[in-house]
């Protein structure tokens, strides 16, 4: 009787499970939790590579209100390591909504279905 082969589980190579997927917004905030008009308001966000190549750029951007309040791209990101980014803004009355993006255009070429941690929850803020 013939043995049948199996694949040797330890040998298949991922990255965090996600085939095909190479950039995740691993976190974003929004400081102070309560914001007053004319205040400096803080905005963080922390981009990684769960590629197993390094990228040779990384585009990003936050967004206040479907504007562009910041943007930019990190060259030469090795696998598996991440970079943060951090832009203020001062805070006007009213409404806003903030969301911060990795690779807006999908210069990287993720399939569509990994895309969906490019972006991470967005926050609204009403400032008095």
């Amino acid at each position: 009787m013939k043995k049948s082969k199996r694949p040797n589980l330890k040998t298949i190579k991922t990255i965090e499970g996600k085939k095909h997927d190479i950039v995740r917004v691993s976190d974003f905030s929004v400081t102070p939790p309560e914001i007053k008009r004319k205040q400096t308001v803080t905005i963080r966000m922390t981009i990684k590579n769960v590629s197993d190549k390094a990228l040779k750029g990384v585009p990003w951007q936050i967004v206040k209100n479907k504007k562009i309040l910041d943007s930019g791209v990190r060259y030469n990101l090795a696998s598996g390591d991440s970079f943060k980014v951090l832009t203020t803004w001062t805070a006007t009355a009213g409404s806003h909504f903030f969301y911060g993006d990795a690779d807006p255009k999908n210069t990287l070429r993720e399939p569509k279905i990994k895309q969906y941690n490019n972006l991470p929850q967005g926050f609204d803020v009403k400032v008095r």
